[in-house]
């Protein structure tokens, strides 16, 4: 293909992805390493009274000749991201341990919050992956040998988590574990009684579910088609030579399906690792947090689009890393030309 054509070929595709993510992404690293406050000046209200003119004094934005507010703007580094990570040393504590010296420095609360948020986050991510992949290809081994007039309402009915909104899934678990839900009304019938939105392990749990819930429809709907494709002749020849069904399934249909189990696991790292709305919708941080609630945290209570922005470079930083050993090893299969 001559170079003009592949640019006129790949070009839309290529301005599209840098007008949607590269210069995203690079606002939000230039935003990370610096900061802007508003230059403030005190001034004098007359405020009219009952008992006449009163002045006070108040404090507000320095504005210039145009009338905008005046800012001063540098460059601070990483100071940001060692404050989300709970590393920067004028924000931490000096406490005396009872058991070391006195004036002992301990991080503060920012790095605690950091580390319980990617700990649950890595718990999240690599609890869900195995059962999003193992109750995705058993339905989709189940819909591959039903009926064709059943494929299709089975197929329908099974995707229905997938196509819903993520709030509106995550709404969906709540009102059927809160207390006067469906769920705790059964369990209370056999003499269960969990309070599922007043306990850290089952908030967590609960998040857990909807994550299986709501992406076992994509790795089944995705590992589904790819069993329309597997070579009728190597099962036919495998059955010539006596080979069992689970010895088919083993050497026939999983090696076929495997670059379809690594995609899966691909798409699912990226968006497990994102995972934000059932941890706003069932605990709004209560209980638990992950690392994309923590940026919404840091932006709505510290009203702060500097450490945001800090904290979404480092959630981008972890999900390249959880992708490093998953590309490496596709890139070094492509290579090999298997």
């Amino acid at each position: 293909m001559k170079t003009k054509s592949f640019l006129q070929f790949v070009g839309p595709s290529v301005a599209l992805m840098v007008l949607l993510l590269a210069v995203p992404l690079a606002t939000t690293f230039y935003l990370s390493v610096r900061n802007c406050s508003l230059e403030m000046e005190m001034v004098k209200i007359e405020e009219s009274t009952p008992f006449g003119l009163k002045e006070t004094l108040t404090q507000r934005a320095k504005l210039d000749g145009s009338g905008k507010a005046i800012q001063n703007c540098s460059f601070v580094g990483l100071d940001y991201y060692k404050k989300v990570l709970g590393l920067d040393a004028s924000a931490a504590t000096v406490v005396d341990q009872p058991d070391g010296p006195k004036g002992t420095a301990v991080d503060d609360k920012a790095g605690n919050e950091f580390l319980g948020a990617l700990k649950f986050t890595m718990v999240y991510t690599f609890v869900t992956l195995p059962f999003v992949l193992g109750i995705g290809f058993l339905l989709a081994l189940a819909v591959n040998n039903v009926t064709q007039n059943l494929k299709g309402f089975i197929i329908s009915a099974s995707l229905l988590p997938f196509i819903i909104t993520p709030v509106v899934a995550a709404l969906s678990i709540k009102w059927l574990f809160r207390d006067n839900g469906l769920v705790p009304y059964l369990l209370s019938n056999v003499g269960i009684q969990v309070f599922w939105m007043a306990q850290a392990w089952s908030a967590r749990v609960l998040i857990i579910v909807y994550g299986i819930w709501h992406v076992v429809p994509f790795a089944f709907i995705v590992l589904y088609a790819g069993l329309q494709s597997v070579p009728q002749d190597s099962l036919e020849a495998a059955t010539i030579d006596g080979a069992s069904r689970w010895q088919k399934l083993r050497y026939v249909t999983l090696p076929h399906l495997a670059p379809l189990l690594l995609f899966i696991t691909l798409i699912h790292l990226m968006d497990a690792y994102r995972v934000f709305e059932p941890v706003l919708v069932l605990t709004q941080g209560a209980f638990t947090t992950s690392v994309q609630y923590l940026t919404y945290h840091i932006l709505l209570n510290e009203n702060n689009p500097y450490k945001a922005s800090a904290a979404a470079v480092l959630t981008l930083i972890g999900i390249v890393f959880l992708l490093i050993p998953l590309l490496v090893k596709t890139w070094r299969e492509q290579k090999r030309g298997y």
